[in-house]
């Protein structure tokens, strides 16, 4: 179940009102500040991960 994150799809919405006025967020345009928020929620998760099972 692990997919990058340009594996990610945009959806957009249905109904063209929605569309016109709320559809303005573009993943590919913050997809390097997600990666830079992920990576150290990652890096504390696999060192709690060594730490418990270390035990």
């Amino acid at each position: 179940m692990s997919r990058t994150l340009d594996q990610s799809k945009e959806k957009t919405p249905k109904d063209p009102t929605i569309r016109e006025k709320f559809n303005t967020y573009r993943f590919a345009d913050h997809n390097k500040k997600v990666a830079d928020l992920i990576a150290p929620v990652t890096r504390v998760s696999v060192e709690r991960v060594e730490i418990v099972g270390g035990r």
